[in-house]
């Protein structure tokens, strides 16, 4: 009797126990094991499928597209007339891998790790591996996975804003089904494994102005995944990249550009430049204008938007977008300014000084398109600098006094642009033509004491393993 009894108690524990268990919670906030909801409504799209419950809403015209190689929907928990608790956008896209390699920069994964060495865990969301990142948008607490499958030549992405711990939101995501078809896509290399760009010496003609081009190396190739803020100010036989926030020092010997250290900056700077003492001058909206000697900051100055200095390191133009301008004298430590208004300039896109003069490259206020208009340094107009027939420019990234013209880099056409000692235009020669690149983007240059130009640009590389940051020299004009 007391066997059976012993063996009724344990069959007893058993059921109590396997009671237990199948009561137990999913882990919170594991979209692979949510809480299971409803049956609910199903959408149907080219590259994913979703069930969702009526808490969620989506306005079909604003927040829904459905295209071959692009899906994607907006939806959102209401809290109000015009905001939310919660918002979850989907979207898979059927593209090469550049913005998914974006991605893991811009959230901070490093591709050398994802790629090589597994270095980061992986979720299923949709039955895709994704990473997952949790920062902020707008201000707001935010949630992202995103993930590629090479095969299908498709990046997905889901981004939920707000109160992400929703329970609501692991049962959405449970609906989730990205419908990939392996087409055996093979995506581009990664930056280790691509080709870096080279280029011969090139030369090319404006009018009668011959321009001389030379590819310098950086000892290793310089790979960004920012096209535009990038800054060069060269100092003897040092030259310094200002990048994403990084100061960079490199040793130049008129072919190489062999780095030698990062110079820790405490702010985002994005303007530079290179004073007659050898000293640098750091600004940006926002940040103080610094004045660096070697990797040291030797003097601050507060309340100053960016700013152009003179090479005497004297005094600069502080400036933003508007024309309205406040010129800054350096005097006994302090920073004073007074009001500079360059009246024929309606916005500013760029602002550089010289030894002779302040150029403004920005809008005309008779909407006679992007010039560059050429002070003295008291603020008057001296000469206007246009395209061909006096219309409008692109957008010039730099411009320069040489010995008997003027030279710009125009950013928006790719084009390098000359003018004459008078401000007349003399022609333009096109990126592809002087440097054998595609498409870069004309991000910085600086005058060289031989009167030649050291400048760098971006360029993707031919095949399409990354982007990188490339350096030239210009002479001959």
């Amino acid at each position: 009797m007391k066997k059976y009894l012993a063996i009724f108690m344990a069959i007893l524990m058993i059921l109590s126990i396997a009671a237990c268990d199948s009561g137990n919670e999913p882990a919170e906030n594991d979209p692979t094991n949510p809480p299971v909801s409803g049956d609910g409504d199903v959408i149907e799209t080219t590259l994913w499928s979703l069930t969702y419950d009526s808490v969620w809403t989506y306005d079909e015209e604003e927040d829904f597209l459905d295209e071959d190689d692009y899906s994607q929907i907006i939806l959102s928990i209401p809290d109000g007339d015009d905001s939310y608790l919660v918002s979850v956008e989907i979207r898979a896209s059927v593209e090469d891998a550049g913005d998914f390699r974006d991605y893991l920069n811009s959230y901070g994964f490093d591709q050398y790790e994802y790629a090589v060495n597994n270095a980061y865990d992986l979720i299923k969301i949709g039955g895709v591996d994704c990473l997952k990142q949790e920062g902020n948008y707008w201000g707001e607490p935010c949630l992202r996975y995103f993930g590629r499958n090479e095969g299908a030549g498709t990046t997905v992405f889901v981004e939920i804003t707000g109160d992400y711990e929703d329970d609501r939101v692991d049962a959405l995501l449970a609906g989730l089904t990205f419908k990939l078809t392996d087409t055996g896509n093979v995506d581009a290399p990664w930056y280790w494994d691509g080709e870096a760009f080279s280029a011969d010496d090139m030369s090319a003609t404006a009018g009668n102005v011959t321009v001389n081009s030379k590819w310098i190396p950086f000892d290793e190739s310089f790979i960004t995944t920012e096209t535009f803020d990038h800054g060069v100010a060269v100092v003897g036989d040092k030259t310094y990249i200002l990048s994403e926030g990084i100061l960079k020092q490199y040793a130049y010997d008129g072919n190489t550009l062999t780095f030698v250290k990062d110079i820790e900056l405490d702010g985002e700077y994005e303007y530079i430049s290179a004073a007659d003492d050898g000293s640098l001058w750091l600004s940006a909206f926002g940040e103080d204008l610094v004045n660096l000697n070697g990797d040291k900051v030797v003097a601050s100055y507060e309340d100053l938007d960016n700013v152009a200095m003179h090479p005497t390191g004297t005094w600069g133009i502080s400036w933003f977008t508007s024309a309205e301008c406040n010129k800054v004298t350096i005097s006994g430590g302090t920073a004073s300014t007074t009001s500079m208004t360059f009246s024929e300039v309606d916005s500013v896109m760029n602002l550089f000084v010289d030894k002779d003069y302040i150029y403004v490259c920005g809008s005309a206020v008779d909407d006679s398109g992007h010039k560059v208009f050429i002070y003295d340094t008291e603020g008057k107009l001296q000469k206007t600098l246009t395209g061909a027939d006096g219309e409008g420019l692109g957008s010039i990234t730099y411009i320069a006094k040489t010995k008997d013209a003027f030279i710009g880099m125009d950013g928006n056409m790719r084009e390098v642009v000359l003018w004459n000692a008078d401000g007349n235009y003399i022609g333009s020669i096109e990126d592809s033509e002087l440097f054998g690149t595609s498409y870069p983007w004309f991000c910085s240059s600086s005058l060289l004491d031989d009167g030649s130009i050291l400048t760098v640009m971006t360029e993707d590389r031919a095949d399409e393993s990354g982007m990188e940051l490339i350096a030239f020299t210009l002479g001959g004009f």
